[in-house]
């Protein structure tokens, strides 16, 4: 799944959970035993689910986590060099070792 289906999912979700949010809302006014069971169970997993849905997603951060790097890479190219040599050196230490 590409990241711009990926956003747009994330965005269809959270309009939907505040679509069955205004139904639960607007069926307050109905009367019925079932029906207040049911608009209760809903209540609580509509906020259950908001809950979990993060304000920024997974890929955001990662956008935003690239970004720094990039940026860092760019102001200091010798530091980011040492590290991917350092890296790489222990990286190499621990295939060695097997």
């Amino acid at each position: 799944m590409s990241e711009t289906e990926t956003k747009k999912l994330a965005e269809d979700f959270k309009v939907l959970i505040d679509d069955a949010g205004d139904l639960v809302a607007a069926t307050a006014s109905q009367a019925g035993e079932r029906i207040g069971e049911l608009r209760q169970r809903l209540q609580t997993r509509i906020e259950d689910a908001r809950s979990r849905l993060p304000e920024k997603t997974w890929f955001r951060k990662a956008q935003e986590a690239k970004a720094g790097a990039e940026s860092f890479l760019r102001k200091s190219s010798w530091a980011g060099l040492a590290i991917a040599v350092g890296a790489g050196a222990l990286f190499g230490l621990l295939l060695r070792r097997k």
